[in-house]
């Protein structure tokens, strides 16, 4: 058996012209090109799939080997799976060749046998250069060529940094001199992924809102602080899959929800850990969010101009406030912009460091034995804690005043946004009941401000118009404006009465 430990990034098809010319600073142990053809191969009702494993039979240069690949783990692009290789003579998998031990106690493996079938394949030319670094060996793997499923076909271009022997952040090392070139992402779905979703055997990533952590009460702080940050990379990384693949809005803001999971618990956990060893990723972390502060005016403006500006059509000056909204709207950061972002040195960088610092637990490094001891603690403590800090910050903030005009409100929307992320962080450690008696009228004053800010970009818009149409827009936008201020005093008044249910 054999424990893969590799990154997986997905490339711009420059990359593969200029690669050699990159590695021509290393000691290449090895380099060669050969054409793969891979069969996968799985039972109707997918049981290889439902048990995480993976089945494929490899031909290449006339010889044939099946491999299974097990449950493993994956953080970012780092990818870690026992893997099983055996050698064939026949295209056909035999499920019995591989070591009895590594299948489910019970599983009736002739039966798994019998039922296998293909399902997909993948070809392409690998390009492979084993190189030496310090005692450690890496093979670099360069694969360009397609996913088939029936009629269906994607393209691979790929880029594969497997450690053969010796130090796996010499790995990591490598890649960040890859990434600093560009056109390089951290893949989080393997090729095998890919061709489940190509035949239509797995889904398709979907728009998912940010669920709470499954936790308890006795869960320590240092596990409670991995999941979160595993959760908020996972949503992350899956919304920038979806938006790739389906360019919409929604995916965006769904991903600023993942970066800002990944921000939050490092704020929550932050007195815990050590800061010494991050190698400048949470300054990238920041820049990342800078870099996605425009999704709120793309919210509002695509709200506008929906529908031919359906919620504008009372107003005489309709068509010539949706021309403006739309020319705006057009201006914002287009697909170009946002796949040259996911691609860029930067973002790269800031996803393999972050990789980089969960795989190797870098907030350990040179902790004091009261950080280690509060790391072991129970993690219902430091909840109570941090949601008391939040709700004083809250409480002492505008949003605790007698009363607000709407400017105000719209300064807040950032600080009452962390405020329900600090909450949905801990939400599992308390009854739901009680829990979303207190949050929900907090989430509708969050959804208030968000129609608040909504007229924003229409104010803006006043100065543009004639005399009269300026002042039925003022008119439009001061009874618009008043609606929604009383039913958020109401709301606010009511929601500040709620006793904490943390305490």
């Amino acid at each position: 058996m054999d424990t893969e430990i590799e990154l997986k990034f997905l490339v711009s098809p420059e990359v593969g012209s200029r690669l050699p010319t990159l590695l021509q600073s290393y000691q290449i142990l090895k380099q060669d090109q050969q054409h793969l053809a891979n069969t996968y191969f799985d039972t109707v009702d997918l049981a290889l799939r439902r048990m995480d494993a993976g089945l494929r039979i490899r031909s290449q240069n006339g010889e044939m080997e099946q491999t299974v690949k097990l449950a493993g783990s994956q953080v970012g692009g780092l990818h870690q799976r026992p893997e099983y290789n055996v050698p064939l003579t026949v295209h056909s998998p035999d499920l019995l060749l591989f070591p009895a031990r590594i299948w489910p106690e019970g599983m009736d493996l002739e039966r798994l046998q019998h039922s296998l079938q293909p399902l997909f394949s993948t070809n392409f030319l690998r390009r492979r250069w084993v190189l030496a670094i310090d005692g450690t060996e890496i093979e670099l793997a360069l694969d360009e060529g397609e996913v088939q499923a029936g009629e269906w076909r994607e393209p691979i271009h790929e880029l594969e940094l497997e450690l053969v022997k010796g130090d796996a952040s010499q790995l990591f090392d490598l890649a960040e001199t890859l990434i600093k070139e560009g056109g390089l992402r951290l893949g989080a779905v393997s090729k095998a992924q890919r061709g489940y979703r190509l035949a239509g055997l797995s889904p398709r990533p979907r728009l998912r809102m940010l669920e709470p952590l499954a936790l308890q009460p006795e869960d320590a702080c240092e596990p409670t602080m991995v999941a979160l940050l595993h959760k908020g990379l996972r949503h992350w990384q899956q919304h920038e899959e979806g938006w790739l693949a389906e360019p919409d809005l929604e995916w965006l803001v769904q991903l600023r929800e993942g970066v800002s999971l990944v921000h939050q618990t490092l704020l929550l956990f932050g007195e815990l850990v050590s800061h010494r060893v991050n190698s400048g990723w949470i300054d990238d972390l920041l820049w990342l969010q800078q870099q996605l502060s425009w999704l709120d005016r793309a919210q509002m403006l695509a709200h506008l101009t929906a529908d031919k500006g359906h919620y504008l059509r009372r107003l005489d000056c309709q068509k010539t406030l949706l021309s403006t909204l739309t020319t705006e709207q057009a201006q914002l950061p287009g697909e170009d912009q946002l796949r040259a972002l996911f691609y860029s040195p930067r973002y790269g960088r800031l996803m393999l460091r972050l990789t980089h610092w969960l795989y190797r637990q870098d907030w350990r490094a040179g902790l004091a034995a009261e950080q280690t001891a509060r790391l072991a603690a129970p993690v219902a403590s430091l909840a109570r804690q941090r949601l008391d800090d939040s709700w004083h910050t809250l409480c002492h903030s505008a949003l605790g005043k007698p009363e607000l005009n709407g400017e105000q409100y719209i300064q807040q929307k950032g600080k009452l946004r962390r405020n329900l992320m600090v909450g949905l962080c801990f939400s599992e450690l308390y009854p739901e009941t009680e829990r979303m008696a207190f949050r929900m009228p907090w989430l509708d004053i969050l959804r208030g401000i968000e129609d608040l800010d909504m007229l924003s970009p229409l104010r803006d818009l006043r100065d543009e118009l004639d005399g009269q149409d300026s002042a039925e827009l003022d008119e439009w936008l001061e009874r618009k404006q008043r609606f929604l201020l009383e039913a958020l005093e109401q709301s606010r008044a009511q929601a500040l009465l709620l006793e904490p249910y943390w305490r």
